[in-house]
């Protein structure tokens, strides 16, 4: 009995450290979720805006730097839902939850990684896969809150359900 009791001891906070991982995991997802929601489904720029941080920075393989601060991702996610609008599509951004990863950082930030699907919905209501790509994303909690500060989006290609 000794014995079960010292090691349910020692693998307490093993055991917290993995609960608390996967809620933060989980609280990740949904920020995400959330924000690309906004961005595309929803072509809201100020609501996506709203959950970064006034100072984030979004690096993109084919774009270059984007967006050096609040403003000027929601100026970007102003033009790219007007494309969209004048193209008559309908956006929609996919998580592969599969690949995705969270590392807390310690000073209230964490570290997404994964791998994301872009679909189209055209005039004839058929939603297709149109491209595929990675990120690395950092997250800052700010008044209890999830805000995106970081973004890294790159290896971006046409849709292969061969490669992934």
């Amino acid at each position: 009995m000794r014995h079960i009791m010292i090691l349910a001891l020692a693998c307490s906070p093993a055991l917290a450290s993995a609960s608390q991982s996967a809620e933060l995991q989980q609280q990740i997802r949904t920020a995400d979720t959330q924000l690309f929601q906004y961005a595309f489904q929803n072509c809201n720029p100020d609501k996506a805006a709203a959950m970064t941080t006034e100072d984030m920075e979004f690096f993109h393989d084919k774009d270059g730097k984007s967006a050096s601060n609040r403003e000027d991702f929601r100026q970007s996610l102003i033009r790219f839902c007007e494309g969209a609008r004048q193209n008559g599509v309908a956006l929609r951004r996919e998580l592969v939850d599969a690949s995705l990863q969270v590392y807390p950082i310690q000073d209230d930030r964490a570290l997404e990684l994964g791998e994301h699907r872009f679909h189209e919905t055209g005039s004839d209501g058929v939603e297709r896969w149109v491209g595929q790509g990675r990120f690395v994303q950092v997250w800052r909690r700010m008044d209890g809150a999830w805000k995106l500060e970081r973004v890294v989006s790159y290896d971006h290609g046409a849709a292969d359900p061969q490669s992934r």
